[in-house]
């Protein structure tokens, strides 16, 4: 059972790592494109780069987060090599969530929490889109190129303490009994009681008119990311459940075959 549960994480990963690309290619790479053209303006040597391009970003990603480089650090080159280097991440991201989402399901039906449907799927997909994208982009929204933000360390710590605490949290109020649903929900709002917070201007470039640009770009690239994440996240969840259920029925087969 264990093998087919990382066959079909794989399985479901590449599935998910090409339509997630291909998404991100409509609505996520031209806004990213058009920031980097202001990053790097005004500032003597460091930037920070956003990592939207999922998942799953990320927020999260997130499919959210974000990597630091110096000028001479090395950066895949746009158009061909740009999109082989996101899908391979993204195939990485897809089959990674798709396990976790397996082995979650797989509990649950065996506790008689869940029942196999796509539908179910859908719902266990919408929460872990709320638990990995939405509930850290409550406190960190997507960032595109030329952005400032607090330190990469402290963002990434918090979004993984933010995750957890949310997935706790989800769990309580949706699987315990009595008095302790009523736990989970200090759970949910703990995270946001010391967000790493910027001080000072979202964008320090020096052109008022690139500012408003890059102001545009932002908000655009926050609904494109979430789109793009709960794309992934709902696709993610029809499909583990789909294939969790092929993979019961095929045990149950093999299991009556050999009792015959």
């Amino acid at each position: 059972m264990f093998r087919s549960l990382i066959l079909s994480a794989c399985l479901i990963g590449v599935v998910l790592g090409l339509l997630v690309t291909a998404v991100q290619a409509v609505g996520v790479t031209p806004i990213l494109l058009n920031a980097e053209q202001f990053e790097g303006a005004g500032e003597p040597a460091a930037h920070e780069h956003s990592g939207g391009e999922q998942a799953a970003h990320h927020h999260h990603e997130e499919a959210a987060g974000g990597h630091h480089h110096g000028d001479d650090a090395w950066a895949p080159e746009d158009g061909a090599e740009r999109t082989f280097y996101t899908t391979v991440s993204n195939i990485f991201a897809g089959i990674g969530f798709s396990a976790v989402l397996l082995v979650v399901m797989s509990q649950l039906r065996e506790r008689g929490k869940m029942m196999l449907s796509p539908s179910r799927g859908l719902l266990i997909g919408a929460l872990g889109f709320l638990a990995v994208f939405v509930a850290p982009s409550l406190g960190l929204p997507p960032e595109v190129p030329g952005s400032a933000a607090a330190p990469l360390e402290a963002r990434q710590l918090w979004w993984v303490f933010t995750v957890l605490m949310v997935v706790a949290g989800l769990g309580l109020v949706g699987l315990a009994r009595g008095w302790m649903k009523l736990a989970g929900i200090p759970l949910l709002a703990i995270p946001y009681l010391f967000v790493p917070a910027h001080e000072g201007p979202l964008f320090s470039h020096p052109d008022p008119q690139a500012v408003a640009a890059l102001t545009e770009l932002h908000q655009q690239f926050i609904w494109a990311t979430g789109v793009t994440n709960l794309v992934f996240w709902l696709l993610a969840g029809v499909l583990s459940a789909i294939a969790l259920k092929r993979l019961y029925k095929a045990s149950a087969d093999q299991y009556d075959e050999a009792t015959a």
